[in-house]
């Protein structure tokens, strides 16, 4: 360890990281029914999820499908319409010391240094575990000294993680963490996340715009589309139940109802179609095994582009 590192790790004693407290958790790390949010132009749910302790929950979706509105509403930041939902077993931001955030926004005060950010947020969690936060700045090579804004956007993803991590919580809500990095930090990142689920009390809410990201991290995964659940189930159910489908524009007529997320060119079209559909089509079409990346680009294929002219959608 730097001494720049020391420094930040040796500041002020710390909890111990397996040090005990009064709170009891619940089975179920996210639980909500019905849950609603209706904004006026856009509206979230009705939702009913689940993510049993233990578990990770990927969530994925285009730009306004509704994920920072869920993240928002799990983390009590804005109040629901309708529904009920218990975190942890309890009201959403009734306990903030059990469930920690990594947020895609600049909510670090960009005249911090490293060494600040991390003082102003230990103040808030009791429960903070200063070796995790040491090592964590060992691994991740953040300057302590430097400050926010002098910080690369991977640097900036990394420190955020860390800061979610070293209050030691028990549900973790992490809104692209990896958006933007290059493979190796992003390897880096989905690691430090599998670590912190060794622990089976610990449960994860990752939001994403890179699917496959999920393939090896998520047990569980939920697709938005316009504010709806397009799909929800298992992960390692997700690539078994749609198969990848393209073929030139005059198949259209005859299978556009069996198709999902359909896009086309001037002369051919991709989709999915469900694995139970496939016996329905033509001999004309390929049919192959769709990856993470396949299924949700289709899924995510909202109402206004499912309804565009061919050749419209690109």
């Amino acid at each position: 360890m730097n001494p720049d590192d020391q420094t930040l790790a040796t500041q002020v004693p710390g909890p111990q990281p397996n040090s005990k407290d009064a709170f009891a958790p619940s089975s179920s790390a996210i639980h909500t029914r019905g849950l609603l949010k209706d904004r006026g132009r856009f509206r979230l749910g009705p939702l009913d999820i689940e993510l049993p302790t233990g578990q990770v929950l990927g969530l994925v979706g285009p730009n306004g499908s509704g994920k920072t509105t869920l993240i928002k509403l799990l983390l009590g930041m804005i109040a629901s319409d309708a529904g009920e939902t218990a975190v942890l077993g309890s009201s959403p931001g009734t306990v903030k010391e059990h469930v920690c955030a990594a947020l895609d926004t600049d909510y670090l005060l960009p005249d911090w240094t490293v060494q600040q950010a991390c003082a102003a947020v230990r103040r808030f969690y009791p429960r903070w575990n200063q070796v995790l936060a040491g090592e964590l700045l060992e691994q991740f090579h953040i300057p302590v000294k430097a400050k926010v804004k002098e910080l690369s956007r991977g640097e900036t993803s990394k420190l955020k993680l860390l800061l979610a991590l070293a209050p030691a919580p028990e549900l973790l809500i992490l809104d692209e963490p990896t958006s933007g990095l290059d493979p190796l930090a992003r390897e880096e990142i989905l690691r430090v996340i599998r670590e912190f689920m060794l622990d089976e009390s610990h449960s994860v809410l990752l939001s994403t715009h890179i699917p496959s990201d999920l393939s090896t991290i998520a047990d569980s995964i939920l697709v938005l589309r316009e504010g709806s659940v397009a799909h929800q189930g298992p992960m390692d159910e997700f690539t078994e139940s749609y198969f990848a489908v393209h073929g030139a524009n005059s198949d259209l007529p005859a299978i556009q109802g069996h198709l999902i997320g359909t896009r086309t060119t001037a002369s051919n079209f991709t989709a999915v179609v469900r694995a139970d559909q496939t016996a329905g089509l033509p001999a004309s079409v390929v049919v192959e095994q769709a990856n993470v990346d396949d299924i949700v680009k289709a899924l995510a294929v909202t109402t206004a582009q499912a309804a565009a002219p061919q050749g419209a959608s690109k």
